[in-house]
């Protein structure tokens, strides 16, 4: 089964499809699919950039503005943001047809959705105590090269749905100590509060990422694309140096309690095809 299939129970929505599924797909079948939603969907524009705003306006009224009326409001297609995150937390292997030194192993938590804003940073602050905790415990405790990453991701889209995932690559015969080494750190998280000077060195980036954000056009299309239907995203940022900078220890302890339960992970280790 391949990987995201594992943690979403083969919802096709989200899994790798069998080939004979793809060649059936044609130019006909997604000009179908999309058409009415192209001529009567709602639409949003943003523009960012050194620009004439007088000029700007000029130019949609001509282009898009001229478009026969079409609907006012995205649809929140309701029955269709269903995700749901699997049941069987039972230990998965794959395996792979690439170098015979080559493993991965990956765990995963469920937790929650992107609307409460603080608990989003407290959560990405805590992946990225995870990585620093990861990094050290491997390279330096056990002597391994490799570098772990951890990721906290909330969704927008799906209700409800979130995850929470450390990895590392490794060789086959490290996933034991590796293992062990991943739910250590884990625990000791779960078990006392982090001491600040680690939290400082998870917060110092991301208060960089966001004090950069506007530097770049990319960054202000990141907070102008879903301005109207989303406006709470300008707010967030407006109060995001505010809420990394109040983040304690504490709550971070509190963020693994709550989600990072080493019971109920979903591990998928992948090794090599030889090993099966």
């Amino acid at each position: 089964m391949p990987l995201a299939a594992s943690f979403s129970d083969n919802d096709p929505r989200f899994s790798l499809r069998p080939q004979e599924e793809y060649l059936d797909l044609t130019f006909a079948k997604l000009r179908d699919a999309i058409s009415e939603r192209w001529q009567n969907g709602a639409m949003e524009l943003a523009i960012v950039g050194d620009v004439d705003r007088a000029q700007a306006i000029d130019l949609v009224a001509r282009t898009l503005g001229a478009l026969p009326a079409r609907e006012s409001e995205f649809r929140d297609w309701a029955d269709n943001r269903d995700r749901g995150f699997t049941a069987d937390r039972s230990a998965r292997v794959l395996y792979h047809e690439g170098e015979a030194n080559q493993a991965v192993l990956r765990m995963i938590w469920p937790t929650r959705d992107g609307e409460d804003f603080v608990e989003i940073l407290e959560l990405e602050l805590l992946q990225d105590v995870v990585r620093l905790r990861l990094l050290d415990r491997l390279r330096e405790e056990l002597g391994q090269t490799y570098s772990p990453s951890s990721s906290a991701q909330q969704s927008r889209v799906w209700p409800g749905y979130g995850t929470f995932t450390i990895n590392a690559a490794i060789t086959p015969e490290d996933v034991p100590a590796t293992r062990e080494a991943m739910l250590d750190v884990i625990e000791d998280i779960r078990r006392a509060p982090v001491d600040q000077d680690l939290l400082q060195r998870a917060r110092a980036p991301q208060l960089e990422n966001f004090e950069n954000l506007l530097k770049t056009n990319a960054g202000w299309m990141a907070l102008a694309d879903r301005a109207q239907t989303q406006p709470d995203r300008l707010e967030r940022y407006v109060r995001a140096r505010e809420t990394i900078l109040s983040v304690t220890p504490a709550d971070l302890q509190e963020m693994a309690q709550r989600y990072l339960d080493p019971e109920q992970r979903l591990e998928i280790a992948v090794l090599p095809q030889a090993e099966q």
